[in-house]
């Protein structure tokens, strides 16, 4: 399991920006949603994470990749969300003085 920066943005990346992104953010990973989910939420005041499982890299993409980890993606996620969702319940608990 990895913690560390993501690039989001609005469309793919194209081959001539990949450099300069790289050396720029330094990412772990790359996508197209969280940017649009995280500034609705940075506008409303929400508070947001997110969890991210990958399930292909740049040397290993496409459709069969997807099909051959999603399952195995999903069930890293359920695992490394509930545990979150714990230890968050149990240090707002203590935060709170209920422990």
């Amino acid at each position: 399991m990895y913690f560390g920066r993501m690039v989001t943005g609005e469309r793919f990346i194209e081959d001539n920006l990949r450099d300069r992104i790289n050396q720029k953010y330094s990412p772990l990973s790359v996508d197209m949603e969280t940017a649009s989910i995280a500034h609705v939420c940075y506008v409303n005041e929400i508070p947001f994470i997110s969890v991210r499982t990958i399930t292909d890299t740049a040397t290993h993409s496409g459709i069969e990749k997807f099909k051959e980890n999603c399952a195995q993606a999903s069930i890293i996620t359920k695992d490394f969300v509930l545990e979150f969702l714990k230890e968050f319940i149990e240090s707002e608990l203590v935060v709170n003085g209920f422990r």
